[in-house]
């Protein structure tokens, strides 16, 4: 019988991080969903700000989990929503990360989606093409 069961819904058992066998040092855990999304979207933000600052000048860029059902133009979910500011109010750009997760096939694909969308985004509300903003180097791989 494994110490690691949980037959009686208490709980796991033993130790949640395996030390090394070299060096008796903890692995960090893997991150979840959620926080992979958030270095995904923050990866993509570094990037932006890298190749094209001023996309992000004025812009707040935030995360849901789901759109309201208000969003969604004949029955399709949306990825994303970009919002113009007026004189109280910064430009948004919110992603909404289950919409974007359902579609990823891979980590990876999830990472190259999150930026594309984003800079999609940023160019619809700022005006400018999505080549200056991405930068094109022909690059779609991100790292997170």
């Amino acid at each position: 019988m494994s110490s690691r069961r949980d037959r009686h819904g208490r709980g796991m058992r033993g130790p949640l991080v395996v030390p090394r066998e070299h060096g008796g040092v903890l692995r960090r855990p893997a991150p979840t969903r959620t926080e992979f999304f958030a270095e995904a979207v923050g990866s993509a933000l570094d990037h932006v700000a890298q190749t094209c600052p001023a996309a992000l000048d004025g812009v707040v860029v935030g995360i849901e989990e789901v759109p309201e059902k208000q969003s969604f133009v004949e029955d399709r979910v949306p990825l994303a929503s970009a919002q113009d500011g007026d004189g109280h109010r910064p430009s948004r750009v919110v992603l909404f990360r289950r919409p974007l997760e359902l579609r990823a096939a891979t980590p990876t694909g999830l990472v190259i989606l999150v930026h594309r969308t984003l800079v999609e985004q940023l160019s619809a509300l700022t005006g400018l093409p999505v080549d200056v903003i991405d930068g094109s180097d022909g690059q779609d791989g991100r790292e997170v």
